[in-house]
């Protein structure tokens, strides 16, 4: 099963599977952060060996480095057992899996393509972009209340800071 290229691709199709089918897709998340035992880094050395050595049958034989420090991975997939329908999406980026997590638990909740803003249509550079600039709204500041009349705007009722070295 191939894994889709960008996480945007990957929200757009998913809104678009479950909104075609909402009762039976399903949406499956694994986070996979590896340790650095003995056995896994062995495990993950001798498969990679496997790997190798079933790739290069005419090459001459190399032995590859041990493997370095495994990275954290975030698994996605959206699944419909009904079409048989699957989009996978896997990525290592810490940031992205927030907003990954984020906009999967606004479709889960029932939220549209548009309302996760992801669609949202792109200006061409060369067009030209109507700017109108937004409603001025008067908001009314009510009166200070509670502090002397003695002090004024910019210092606050509990007096100035006092320097020195930090907490003694």
């Amino acid at each position: 099963m191939p894994y889709l290229s960008t996480s945007q691709a990957y929200l757009e199709q998913s809104a678009q599977l479950l909104q075609a089918y909402p009762d039976t897709t399903r949406i499956v998340t694994k986070y996979n952060f590896p340790t650095n035992r003995r056995g896994n880094i062995l495990r993950a050395y001798k498969s990679q060996v496997r790997k190798d050595a079933a790739k290069a049958t005419d090459a001459p034989s190399t032995t590859p480095a041990h493997p370095s420090t495994a990275i954290a991975t975030l698994t996605l997939k959206t699944f419909n057992p009904t079409t048989g329908i699957c989009l996978h999406y896997r990525t290592n980026k810490a940031q992205e899996v927030g907003r990954l997590i984020t906009s999967l638990g606004k479709l889960a909740a029932g939220a549209d393509v548009a309302g996760l803003g992801l669609s949202a249509a792109v200006p061409t550079a060369g067009a030209d972009v109507e700017m109108v600039d937004a409603p001025a709204e008067e908001v009314a500041t009510p009166p200070l209340a509670g502090k002397a009349q003695g002090q004024g705007q910019g210092q606050s009722a509990k007096g100035k800071k006092k320097g020195g070295k930090g907490k003694r």
